[in-house]
Order: structure tokens, then C-alpha cells, then sequence
């Protein structure tokens, strides 16, 4: 209960002080304020990817890995975002450069797949929030972190008051069939919860419950496979920046995964911006 009472208030906190942040940039079409935002987080995110993979052994450079993330958020605002492209391979050669001169063939090659990987989980996933949120403005944001939320919170009330049926053990004791199910269900509500779609359900509920369920569907993997990761690092949780949630990663992993699903959907599939 106590666990319960901090997850409400820290939720109570956060949520509207991101919606709030997210709804003042495209108000105002302060573009820099949704990115500010992203590299907070992401910085926050880096930082805990830098602890667990020190765990596993590997070793990267910190300043130039964290700098990198808010830079390339930052640089997908000017024209189609092209710079922040140039920076990423560039920050990806030198990894490699750096790894295999510091640390040798083996252990170069093994810290030079890991920074890339973290560039590419960190601030290439939020940059998808970044691109979704000045092309298809505030409401899309609000709809996908609605998906998102209501994925966790089914799945979350619903394994816990009646999971049952574990999902993958090996990686994780918590997650259940019937969490799973209740997450699903949630996103699918939360599907529908866009303007776009609320005016003209009856046509529009199929599209809406692609983008709740596929949307859902990638949180969960997200999760999963952060669990895959704290379980070979042996943590419990990546942080203890949100107090009953956990680190800065432990809340935004599915958001990580389920970005560029949205963005796919919406604008590739659906044709929403």
C-alpha cells in the first residue's frame, strides 16, 4: 500500500508537469521547451544505461556519451533534423575509434556495439516524441503518453489483483498473461482518445484500436527487455529517481520502444500528419 500511495504521488507530480511543458511548446511554438524536456530525461536515462552496463563490465565515455544526447535532440529542430544525423555517426566512429584504442580487438568491439546501441535506444527513441510532437502538435503526444500510461497501469492493476499465468519467468517473475491483457485492454480505451478519432468514432474505432493495441504491444517489449537487462546486471531497479517507480529508465522504457511504433503508425499507416 505504501508502494501504491508513492507510485500516486509521484504520477500526481510528473504527469502534469510534463503535459504542461509538452502543451506550452506547441502553444507557443517553442519547439526548444519539448526538447529541453527530452534531454532532462534522456540525460537522466543515459546516465543509468552508463551504471548497468559498468556492471557488465563495460566501460564508455561519459561525457561525451551524455553530451551527445541532448545534442542530437537539440539538433533535430533546425530543418528536417539532418544535423542531428551528422552527430550521430560521427559520435558513433569515434566510439569506435576510442574502444578499440583504449581497451583492445575484444573488449573495443564489445564497447563499441553498446555505446551505439545506447545512442540509438536513448536519444533516437525520444527524438521520435520530438518529431511526432512538431508534426502532429500537442494532441498526439498527449494520445500517445496515454497509451502509454494506460498500458502500465492496466497491467499493473490488473496482474496484481489477478495474475496468475507468468509471462516469460526467466526474465521476469512480476509480468503476467493476465497483466498483459489488462495493459492491452487500457491502451485500447486510451486508443481512442484522440480528437482526430473522437470525432467520427464510428468510423474511426479500427484505427484507433491499431494504434492502442500496436502502440500497447511495444510497451510491454520495452519492459521486457529492460528486465533482460537489470536481471544480467543484477539491479532491481535502474535508479531511485522517481520514488515508487524506480530510475529514470524503469519509467520511460516503454515509452522508448513504443515511440517510433507510433510515429509508423500514425503518419506511415493511418496518414494522421
Amino acid at each position: 500500500m505504501k508502494d501504491l500511495r508513492l507510485r500516486l504521488l509521484t504520477a500526481s507530480l510528473a504527469i502534469p508537469t510534463v503535459l504542461a511543458i509538452f502543451w506550452l511548446a506547441w502553444r507557443f511554438q517553442q519547439d526548444w521547451l519539448a526538447a529541453l524536456l527530452l534531454s532532462v530525461v534522456g540525460v537522466g536515462a543515459g546516465w543509468e544505461y552508463l551504471g548497468l552496463v559498468s556492471r557488465l563490465g563495460v566501460a564508455l565515455p561519459k561525457e561525451a556519451f551524455l553530451f551527445t544526447i541532448p545534442a542530437f535532440l537539440f539538433l533535430l529542430l533546425p530543418k528536417e533534423g539532418e544535423y542531428a544525423f551528422i552527430l550521430a555517426f560521427a559520435f558513433a566512429y569515434f566510439l569506435v575509434i576510442y574502444s578499440f584504442s583504449r581497451r583492445g580487438t575484444q573488449e573495443g568491439f564489445l564497447a563499441s556495439a553498446t555505446g551505439v546501441f545506447g545512442l540509438l535506444y536513448i536519444p533516437v527513441m525520444l527524438g521520435f516524441i520530438l518529431v511526432f510532437h512538431r508534426k502532429g502538435g500537442f494532441w498526439h503526444v498527449l494520445h500517445f503518453l496515454l497509451i502509454v500510461w494506460g498500458y502500465d497501469t492496466g497491467a499493473y492493476f490488473v496482474g496484481s489483483l489477478l495474475g496468475r499465468h507468468r509471462l516469460l519467468p526467466r526474465v521476469s517473475i512480476a509480468k503476467t498473461w493476465e497483466g498483459v491483457a489488462g495493459g492491452l485492454l487500457l491502451a485500447g480505451v486510451a486508443g481512442l482518445l484522440l480528437p482526430q478519432f473522437l470525432a467520427d468514432l464510428g468510423q474511426k474505432w479500427s484505427e484507433a484500436l491499431i494504434m492502442g493495441f500496436g502502440v500497447g504491444a511495444f510497451v510491454q517489449l520495452g519492459d521486457l527487455f529492460e528486465s533482460l537487462v537489470k536481471r544480467a546486471a543484477g539491479v532491481k531497479d535502474t535508479g531511485r529517481f522517481f520514488p515508487g517507480h524506480g530510475g529514470v529508465l524503469d519509467r520511460i522504457d516503454g515509452i522508448l520502444a513504443s515511440a517510433p511504433v507510433y510515429f509508423f503508425l500514425a503518419h506511415y499507416i493511418l496518414g494522421l500528419f
